[in-house]
């Protein structure tokens, strides 16, 4: 695990438990209790949390929209060449389909001035569109969800369950060649299992940093896929294991 999958899972934490404890997390993340205060004390500096004498608490005051910056600062550059990489399957009056999320916001952000029609339930990419007056935008239905910064319960999969879409657009936080694709919660996998039955074709926005992890729900295999889209920081080792398994495998350039 590296730097911004241990920070990001204690702040994935912070937002469950709302405080946590140095001596434990350092257990949990098998690091020294002093690197787990220097990323507590940095998640201070953002505003994010106060520091305690033996761990910290999430402020107050902290927006809803923190974790999904967060989690958008973390591999910029990497989330923004899979972005434009992916926006060069995207063709005129297309109908898509784009996941919330950090990565799939770039891909928003690189889609080509042509007729499209975007359906989607993340508000920051409906935000980012919304100006854009040859796109014809379907915000799916729901709760909304902090974390995700989008519309997340079962109305949500309901929805796209009743959907046909040229091609969709998704990410994952967990990928395994066994285990397949994650996410830690259920429901986030169902809303992404409609999203994915829903499309003709299959893209999946993968930034390397969630290569090796599993959480609770799978949502999809590996080779459901028609393309899946990595950065080019993928260990050069990791990349032939998945590229033997996974021909469909490509790195943004």
């Amino acid at each position: 695990m590296n730097v911004n999958q241990r920070r990001m899972g204690i702040y994935d934490l912070l937002i469950k438990d709302k405080n946590v404890e140095v001596m434990e997390l350092a257990r949990l993340f098998n690091v020294s209790s002093m690197t787990i205060r220097r990323d507590l004390t940095l998640f201070e500096k953002q505003g994010l949390v106060t520091t305690t004498y033996g761990g910290a608490y999430l402020n107050q005051s902290t927006t809803t929209e923190a974790s999904f910056q967060l989690k958008a600062t973390q591999m910029a550059d990497e989330k923004t060449r899979i972005g434009q990489f992916a926006s060069r399957y995207v063709q005129e009056n297309d109908t898509i389909i784009i996941d919330c999320g950090s990565t799939a916001l770039q891909l928003a952000k690189a889609l080509p001035n042509i007729k499209l029609t975007v359906i989607t339930n993340s508000w920051p990419l409906i935000n980012f569109l919304g100006s854009n007056t040859k796109i014809r935008l379907i915000l799916a239905p729901g709760t909304y969800n902090s974390v995700s910064a989008g519309a997340l319960d079962g109305t949500t999969a309901a929805f796209f369950k009743n959907i046909n879409a040229d091609k969709v657009f998704i990410s994952t936080q967990g990928c395994d060649l066994v285990r397949g694709l994650t996410v830690p919660e259920m429901l986030d996998a169902e809303v992404k299992r409609s999203m994915l039955n829903a499309g003709r074709k299959k893209y999946l926005l993968l930034d390397h940093t969630k290569i090796g992890l599993t959480y609770l729900a799978k949502h999809a295999s590996l080779e459901e896929f028609d393309q899946i889209i990595v950065d080019q920081d993928i260990d050069p080792e990791l990349w032939q294991n998945y590229q033997k398994k996974c021909p469909k495998l490509v790195r943004a350039e």
